[in-house]
């Protein structure tokens, strides 16, 4: 059972498809790894282009008892404009571990503010974390 997640989050957790789920940090980087969520082997780094900077979005994810196997969309984020960024950061059999840290990668303009981070129903808001 997929649990209604608010429209936006004011930085609590939120619980997705029975994943606890929380933004924890939102950094930009010239560099940063793509791994699967949850972390695993498949490792490749994105690097930033010219004109680009790496919006690095980190969230917790916590596995509660009522979690059952489901694919998952990637995670897309939004910025102030409207424009829509996609990630190419899989979630990836989400339920093998009872707890950890993912880091979704999105390649956006340079100065571009985030909005918010859309996981399957629920939104949350990144405003507060932009610096």
């Amino acid at each position: 059972m997929a649990a209604t997640a608010a429209a936006q989050s004011d930085g609590k957790p939120q619980t997705v498809n029975g994943l606890q789920i929380a933004v924890t940090g939102l950094e930009r980087a010239d560099k940063a790894a793509l791994k699967d969520c949850p972390p695993g082997t498949n490792t490749v780094n994105a690097v930033q282009r010219p004109g680009d900077e790496l919006a690095v979005v980190t969230v917790s994810v916590k596995v509660l008892p009522e979690f059952k196997p489901t694919m998952m969309k990637r995670p897309t984020a939004a910025a102030n404009d409207g424009k829509v960024y996609n990630t190419s950061v899989q979630l990836v059999d989400v339920g093998s571990v009872p707890q950890y840290s993912c880091q979704f990668i999105y390649r956006v303009p340079q100065g571009t503010k985030l909005k918010s981070l859309q996981i399957e129903n629920a939104t949350f808001d990144l405003a507060a974390l932009e610096k």
